[in-house]
C-alpha cells in the first residue's frame, strides 16, 4: 500500500509541473506548441486525417471521415519532442495522404515537461 502512495505522489507531482494542450487546425493551416521556459514538448498523439464530420473543418470534401495517416504520431514525436517551440503544417508533404479525395485536419495531444 506505500508503494501505490509514494507511485501516485510521484505522478501526481509530474503532472503538477507539466501543461497539456490540444489543438487542431484544417489542412494547408499551422500548428504551433510551445512550452513555458525550461519545459520541452512530448506529443501523446497526433492525428491526420479526418474521423469527425463537419464539426470539424467544414468542408464539401467530406467524402471519408474514417481516415488517418498511420504514421501522424510518429512523425509529430519525432519532429517536435524535446522542443520549446514546435509549428507542424498540416499537409500531406508531412503525414501523407490517407484520404485523397477527403478535406483533412491535424489533431495534437501534447505535454510540457
Amino acid at each position: 500500500m506505500v508503494t501505490y502512495l509514494i507511485c501516485l505522489l510521484v505522478v501526481v507531482a509530474c503532472f503538477a509541473h507539466s501543461a497539456l494542450g490540444s489543438s487542431i487546425v484544417c489542412e494547408g493551416s499551422d500548428i504551433c506548441m510551445n512550452c513555458p521556459p525550461g519545459t520541452t514538448i512530448y506529443v501523446g498523439s497526433a492525428i491526420f486525417g479526418r474521423t469527425q464530420g463537419a464539426a470539424i473543418c467544414p468542408s464539401q470534401q467530406m467524402f471519408n471521415t474514417n481516415c488517418t495517416s498511420t504514421t501522424s504520431t510518429a512523425k509529430a514525436q519525432s519532429l517536435c519532442n524535446g522542443q520549446s517551440l514546435c509549428c507542424l503544417n498540416a499537409n500531406i508533404i508531412v503525414f501523407g495522404d490517407p484520404c485523397p479525395t477527403t478535406y483533412k485536419y491535424l489533431e495534437v495531444n501534447f505535454a510540457c515537461f
